[in-house]
């Protein structure tokens, strides 16, 4: 009889071993991952666009849609009856498009402008075209009216946000009258919000 227990013993404390070690001393995580976009994909989506509220999270700025910013306001130079800048992210290479109004996109829209955003000969500076750099959620870009004269440029500095960018606008020049270089901060705090295709 009490071989009966000791086989007894054994055996539930090897269930009681498999089972402290399936449960708490391996990481399951990605297994549970992969279930969970497969039974419920659009919490997996809304899990994904909120990583930035996660600890140790790997920022990305995405690809399948755009960022876009719109203003109308008081501007540097006095009023301004709109503007609206889009961001457009590939393969290492951020896209921008300005309208002198405030402008609404549709879907449609969308997926045309990610269409045409291919890298075309952006092997040096443009002023629609500019390679980012991305340090965990601090992006910086950099846009040259005249590739001729990069002294000249657009520096977008800011950060990633659960809901797109943040990003501080700047003009970079050199002024002659006081033969230097010099920048006029165009927009603080400009919110670009993403907007999928």
């Amino acid at each position: 009889m009490s071989t009966l227990f000791t086989v007894l013993g054994i055996a539930f404390g090897l269930f009681l071993l498999k089972f402290i070690y399936d449960n708490f001393l391996t990481d399951n995580s990605e297994q549970a991952w992969q279930k969970l976009k497969e039974r419920d994909p659009e919490a997996a989506r809304m899990i994904e666009q909120n990583q930035g509220l996660n600890l140790k999270t790997s920022y990305r700025i995405r690809e399948d849609g755009l960022y876009l910013w719109a203003y109308q306001g008081n501007g540097p130079n006095g009023y301004i009856s709109g503007i609206t800048i889009g961001l457009i992210f590939k393969k290492g290479w951020a896209y921008k498009f300005e309208v002198d109004f405030v402008a609404s996109l549709s879907r449609e829209d969308i997926q045309e402008l990610l269409e045409n955003a291919t890298v075309f000969d952006a092997h040096g500076p443009s002023p629609d075209v500019s390679p980012f750099q991305l340090d965990g959620k601090q992006l910086h870009l950099h846009f040259y009216p005249d590739p001729e004269k990069t002294s000249n440029y657009l520096e977008a500095k800011g950060e990633l946000t659960i809901n797109g960018l943040r990003l501080d606008l700047t003009q970079h020049f050199i002024n002659y009258v006081k033969a230097d270089f010099d920048s006029q901060t165009l927009f603080t705090g400009a919110e670009f919000v993403f907007l999928p295709a």
